[in-house]
């Protein structure tokens, strides 16, 4: 990962929307298949700029589906660009999504953020929501093996 180690707070939203694609991508998968990938999602997704992938048109989530440095699953591609979107929004009223996150776990806690992340957010469950909490340093209660070797820090 470029931005940040698992189970870090990101320094940058980029962090967060990286994290999220991971997570997204993992749904399904195991997470040697998504991480083999990771430099081409690197390249594919901007480096993870939230404002540059927000912009991504039709057209790039069409070439990006055919793309083979990354996995090519389109509904998940779309996901990404407006889960973008919606980090874009929610900075702009918060400063950003890094801030409105923590801000959301200290005041209503982890259930109610991953309730309102499912919410907000496509391809993000609350189960997925609350897994994307852990892999960005959130304290999310009790976490079982699996979790913690899937989306956790530890050896890569």
């Amino acid at each position: 990962m470029k931005h940040l180690i698992p189970g870090q707070r990101p320094d940058n939203d980029a962090g967060y929307l990286e994290m999220m694609t991971a997570v997204i991508f993992m749904g399904g998968l195991s997470r040697q298949v998504v991480m083999s990938k990771w430099d081409g999602f690197l390249a594919a997704f901007e480096q993870f700029d939230v404002d540059s992938v927000a912009d991504f048109t039709d057209v790039d989530v069409e070439r990006l589906s055919q793309d083979t440095r990354i996995v090519r699953y389109k509904a998940k591609i779309r996901a990404v660009v407006d889960n973008a979107g919606q980090m874009q929004q929610i900075a702009a009223e918060h400063g950003s999504f890094g801030t409105w996150l923590r801000q959301m776990v200290d005041e209503e806690g982890v259930d109610r953020t991953a309730k309102e992340m499912a919410g907000r957010f496509k391809y993000m469950s609350e189960e997925s929501s609350r897994r994307h909490l852990y892999a960005v340093g959130e304290d999310i209660g009790e976490v079982d093996d699996k979790i913690r070797r899937k989306y956790g820090p530890g050896d890569r």
